[in-house]
């Protein structure tokens, strides 16, 4: 996955991502509303028993669908939204938790599995809403790119005196510091990576302990 420092492009890319999920959200809500149909007029022909069950089935799939879709374009809204203001607070927490479940499609595509532990407090910054989640996003990126993509990613967003800090985790402790630092800091993701990160006054350094990036606000 190539790493743009455009937000548009960004923007346009992860937008199309959502897009393509809620086509095949509504794709299957009226293929299962066509089936149906279909069951009512067999049923109505006297050539089909067990209706209700059927029915039901088909009930339970549009509901699931319906839910699906919801938080799509209830996420989808959420982060178009980050582009009203190039300067803003905002909740890393709840910022981070949108994106990477309206980009999990894109991930997925490569076998990786991203997640973001549980953050009890409210930790707020002041930053480009838009620029902060392509920074992440290319974080998280560069993390399978240079690595096993069929892995898992985990957020840890971290608390340290007066920072706040975003621990990107490639979960596999089979790497030496040596290694994996070498990975990431050769990539041109890391080129990029550390380039927007003087945009908005943030830092990246490797994590010492786990294989992984470590950002934090300056």
């Amino acid at each position: 996955m190539e790493i743009s420092n455009d937000k548009p492009a960004f923007l346009g890319k992860v937008t199309a991502s959502v897009t393509h999920d809620i086509q095949n959200v509504l794709a299957i809500i009226k293929e299962t509303s066509g089936l149906m149909e279909d069951l009512f007029l067999m049923h109505q022909s006297g050539n089909l028993e067990n209706i209700e069950e059927k029915i039901g089935t088909c009930i339970k799939t549009i509901k699931k669908q319906t839910y699906r879709g919801v938080k799509l374009t209830s996420g989808l809204n959420g982060f178009a939204h980050t582009a009203d203001t190039s300067l803003g607070a905002i909740n890393i927490f709840e910022t981070l938790e949108r994106m990477i479940s309206i980009t999990e499609r894109l991930f997925k595509q490569k076998g990786a599995d991203v997640s973001i532990l549980e953050c009890k407090k409210a930790c707020s910054v002041d930053t480009d809403p838009v620029l902060f989640q392509l920074i992440a996003f290319a974080c998280i990126e560069c993390l399978i790119d240079n690595f096993d993509a069929r892995a898992s990613i985990t957020l840890d967003i971290q608390s340290l005196a007066d920072q706040t800090a975003i621990q990107f985790l490639y979960n596999d402790d089979t790497l030496t510091y040596e290694d994996y630092n070498q990975q990431i800091t050769h990539s041109d993701q890391w080129t990029k990576i550390t380039a927007l990160c003087e945009q908005i006054s943030l830092s990246a350094e490797v994590t010492a302990d786990f294989p992984g990036i470590f950002l934090f606000f300056k």
